[in-house]
């Protein structure tokens, strides 16, 4: 299994854990923010408290916006649909995580 933040430093992305905020009903485990690169990891849905599942979701959401930061490198084609580009991030998190 790669190491999915040695992944990102190859790329150029930065990785944090920040507060984002309340959204309602909906949970936020994650954010790409392409002008740094960077990805939060948001603090409210992960822990980095070394728990073994817990590292697995954090590796899986750092590769999920990983592909996010593929996509706008131009390393793959950006799906046309959101709901399209999102299964597709998590199929590609599920096959450098598991």
């Amino acid at each position: 299994m790669p190491d999915v933040r040695a992944l990102a430093a190859a790329y150029g992305v930065r990785i944090e854990f920040a507060d984002l905020g309340d959204w309602g009903t909906a949970t936020v485990v994650a954010e790409y923010d392409p002008r740094g690169p960077l990805i939060r990891l948001n603090l409210r849905a992960l822990r980095p408290d070394g728990d073994p599942v817990a590292r697995r979701a954090i590796d899986h959401a750092i590769a999920h916006e990983l592909y996010h930061h593929r996509e706008a490198i131009g390393d793959i084609v950006r799906l046309r649909v959101h709901r399209a580009r999102e299964r597709a991030a998590d199929a590609f998190a599920e096959s450098v995580v598991s």
